[in-house]
């Protein structure tokens, strides 16, 4: 019996609200918004054969009388980042393309409207603000980098989601982690779901070499993270002979191999895989520091050290003469087998989709064998979310468009995202399709990177290489200031 690519997703996502339900708790015994899954698909089976209940948005019937619904994307904001869930002209073979042409064919037939995109912004975030300010109703939803919503959000130039009549952000089709870990004060201005993707494309993870780990004899990695054994230490112990001068010149340089290449950010997100937050919330949902802790500080000294290994490691700020560093210098050792472990967002599986040798997909490695839980940072400075401005002057028929285009990504974008091009089309074993489960159930939304306060999150960035105490007198030097900061910013939330 064949399945229907909704059938799939079902068992996909059964499977992760089961891990959810499980890992619940978390590693400090408190319920992680980490944990939660974004989609759901009821499904039931009859005499052999296999029926797909589809689950409805609860939206009146309406006719918009062809009404041009605006969205101002990030369009192709370079060769890595392109958005392409918004619109597309027609159809065109590819499963994402396609599935974007469907979802907005159907739902735009049902209530006479259409889709039109603004991808010509070189500052979308700019681009928004300036029509905001002057009060011209110029989109009716904006979706670009999440980050660059910050200021908006701070400055009350959007509308919270629950002043949005037809969204219910309780729906499946919208990312519930998301909805907890970025509002403020339970105020949601920016969201993400099933509608885009970019948020997925955004989320780190470890690729690695099949071939390259093969030729250094190294354990059974999928099988070290099935068995809770994938940890900061293990994977430094795989980098140890990872890199060596191939060409024999004397200089182990770009032409060698290497155990590593990212970036300093990537120290951070190393970090977050320990299940420790830069910024967390309290019962009232107001953000506090919670990085000044001796484990948070333990992760960085061991992060730290893997990143920081000039030998075993390279990061794009360290690498001179490129061009385009990923594609020019770190592509190109993966490609030709001189880089174990590749540590980047989900969208390199498709940037790298032609690449001959095997390559394999790894969750970010936990702290130590006795956390529960992986955990997988998401860029928002990459991945994209959704909201809506205040000059919106319909905000009915925006919350009817809005809920009916994610109720129906649910069945189109996120099955064509998830298990055709990930799981089929890019992933390369039915391993790398399970490490996904893992990583798609655990990923992280971190405040620190939304907001920017006391500039918290990018010190380990500028600080690779440094041990603990480092870090610890950094972080102390600022709290004061970044106390003030999340107060300030609060103040202004509040007021809204």
């Amino acid at each position: 019996m064949k399945r229907s690519i909704q059938s799939y997703l079902s068992l996909a996502l059964c499977a992760l609200l089961i891990a959810g339900s499980i890992l619940s708790c978390g590693d400090s015994g408190k319920k992680d918004p980490a944990l939660t899954t974004a989609s759901v698909v009821d499904q039931q089976t009859n005499a052999g054969e296999e029926e797909t209940t589809q689950l409805k948005p609860d939206l009146p019937e309406q006719d918009f009388g062809g009404y041009s619904f605006r969205v101002l994307t990030k369009g192709a904001f370079n060769t890595h980042w392109t958005s392409r869930d918004i619109y597309a002209a027609e159809a065109t073979g590819d499963p994402i393309n396609d599935a974007v042409y469907e979802r907005n064919m159907r739902v735009s037939e049902k209530y006479n409207f259409t889709v039109v995109e603004d991808a010509s912004q070189s500052d979308p975030g700019g681009a928004a603000k300036k029509v905001i300010l002057a009060g011209e109703d110029a989109y009716d939803m904006l979706a670009m980098g999440i980050s660059s919503n910050t200021s908006l959000f701070t400055e009350g130039m959007l509308i919270d989601f629950k002043d949005l009549t037809f969204v219910d952000l309780d729906r499946p089709w919208y990312d519930h982690n998301c909805r907890d870990s970025l509002s403020i004060a339970k105020k949601v201005f920016i969201m993400t779901g099933d509608l885009v993707i970019m948020d997925k494309d955004a989320t780190w993870s470890i690729m690695f070499n099949k071939n390259f780990a093969t030729t250094l004899n190294l354990p059974d990695l999928y099988a070290q993270v099935n068995e809770g054994k994938w940890t900061m230490d293990l994977m430094y112990s795989c980098m140890a002979n990872a890199s060596t001068d191939i060409n024999g010149d004397g200089t182990h340089d770009y032409d060698d191999s290497w155990g590593l290449a990212g970036e300093a950010w990537n120290n951070g997100a190393l970090i977050a895989g320990a299940g420790v937050r830069v910024f967390s919330k309290d019962d009232d949902d107001i953000p506090y520091i919670s990085m000044n802790t001796e484990r948070y500080y333990q992760a960085f000294e061991i992060a730290s050290k893997i990143n920081g290994d000039k030998d075993k490691s390279l990061l794009s700020n360290n690498v001179k003469g490129f061009t385009d560093v990923w594609e020019d210098c770190f592509h190109k050792a993966f490609k030709e087998d001189r880089l174990l472990f590749y540590f980047t967002g989900l969208n390199r599986c498709t940037l790298l989709r032609s690449m001959e040798t095997d390559f394999g997909i790894l969750p970010v490695p936990k702290y130590d064998e006795a956390q529960t839980n992986y955990y997988n940072l998401i860029s928002l400075w990459s991945g994209n979310g959704f909201s809506v401005p205040k000059t919106v002057t319909d905000l009915e028929r925006t919350s009817i468009i809005i809920e009916a285009l994610s109720a129906e990504s649910m069945y189109t974008l996120t099955p064509a995202y998830y298990e055709i091009t990930l799981k089929t089309k890019l992933s390369r074993d039915e391993e790398s399709s399970a490490m996904l489960d893992i990583i798609f159930s655990s990923r992280i939304y971190e405040l620190g990177i939304m907001f920017g306060w006391g500039g918290l999150f990018d010190l380990p960035a500028s600080l690779v290489g440094k041990d603990s105490t480092a870090i610890a007198s950094s972080v102390e030097k600022r709290i004061a200031s970044t106390e003030k900061a999340i107060q300030k910013d609060l103040d202004k939330i509040l007021a809204f």
